[in-house]
């Protein structure tokens, strides 16, 4: 079966930390609807200590339209990708045979692989597949696409990138709860798996074997999460409901997925999920019926980084692998949600 063998993750150059985004914020809405005991409030409870961002704290103090912040976005996310690809130390670039590349925080054509391959002078005869429009639950679709690919053609080799600038979101005198509610939350991040197919020489080392994935999508929930586009860029979309569906949908998916593979929740030892908040971990763990210690790489992930949205769950499963914290043989899922309303998961044992 096709296995993740190896991930790689950035630090971005600007980290700042929550307590000083929390005094920007309360500057920011000053003389709004939202108080600063709202605020307090909802920081104090994101379970976040430090972000990071493409940019400097002073970046955010001045207006920037959508040309401004989507023109930065190509440049950095080339910048990134190359510095994310070079970690790799051992990978001969013309071994790659498939990339796929997921963001959705800004738009180029050509996609920023292609920018990618044409700078690092990758395998020039490459499979490509960009994406875009999947949000948070878009890493763990990446890696079922790369499973998909590489159990069709077990000799080949994948390199996935996730990559999100989500402060280039940041809406400048937007008074929203939604924006207010985003720069509690969200920053920046960008990171890599590399998956091969059971017949690549790559398949040799140990890793990450995935058994099984499923993707669902939910009725009648197109409006929980996403972008909507106003004239400055994009606006954040997400609902409050989402631990009432994770509670009333998702944990029953997931229940199915695993009973179909002849599964319970207590046979997981591991959750690698998207952390895309502290009341979104909590209703896994109350709906799954699961120890809270099973998350703790979700937890560490979200108090590190915040939500990165797209590449949050393979820093989750990069901080899982250096931990060393797991047995040859131990199962584990990979979870995450996004905008359609929709969830992706994966079923995985240690090599």
């Amino acid at each position: 079966m096709p296995k993740i063998i190896e991930t790689q993750i950035i630090d971005l150059e600007f980290k700042i930390s929550q307590k000083e985004v929390m005094n920007f914020t309360s500057q920011y809405f000053e003389n709004s609807y939202i108080t600063f005991e709202m605020i307090q409030s909802v920081f104090d409870n994101t379970g976040i200590k430090t972000r990071q961002f493409i940019s400097s704290r002073e970046w955010f103090d001045k207006n920037h339209d959508f040309l401004e912040k989507n023109n930065l976005y190509v440049k950095k996310a080339l910048e990134v990708s190359t510095d994310l690809i070079k970690k790799y130390q051992d990978l001969n670039y013309n071994k790659i045979n498939n990339i796929i590349f997921v963001s959705s925080t800004g738009l180029s054509t050509p996609s920023v692989d292609a920018l990618l391959i044409n700078k690092l002078k990758i395998n020039s005869n490459i499979t490509r597949t960009p994406i875009w429009g999947l949000g948070c639950v878009g890493g763990a679709v990446g890696l079922s696409k790369a499973f998909e690919y590489c159990l069709a053609f077990p000799q080949k080799l994948t390199l996935l990138i996730c990559l999100e600038f989500c402060s280039l979101a940041f809406l400048y005198k937007e008074h929203s709860k939604s924006n207010f509610i985003a720069m509690a939350l969200f920053s920046d991040g960008a990171a890599s798996a590399l998956i091969s197919g059971n017949n690549n020489r790559n398949n040799m080392k140990g890793g990450i074997k995935i058994l099984k994935t499923h993707s669902t999508l939910y009725y009648d929930s197109v409006g929980v999460m996403g972008w909507e586009f106003v004239e400055s860029g994009l606006k954040a979309i997400f609902s409050k409901d989402i631990p009432n569906i994770i509670k009333n949908k998702v944990s029953k998916e997931i229940k199915m997925f695993l009973k179909t593979n002849n599964l319970k929740t207590s046979d997981i030892k591991h959750y690698l999920l998207h952390p895309g908040g502290t009341k979104v971990i909590e209703e896994f763990e109350s709906s799954l019926n699961i120890n809270s210690n099973s998350t703790k790489y979700t937890k560490e992930v979200l108090q590190k980084y915040g939500n990165m949205s797209s590449p949050t769950v393979i820093y989750v499963i990069n901080e899982f692998l250096i931990s060393g914290e797991y047995e040859k043989g131990d199962l584990g899922l990979i979870a995450s949600l996004g905008p359609g309303f929709s969830s992706e998961v994966l079923l995985f044992q240690i090599q």
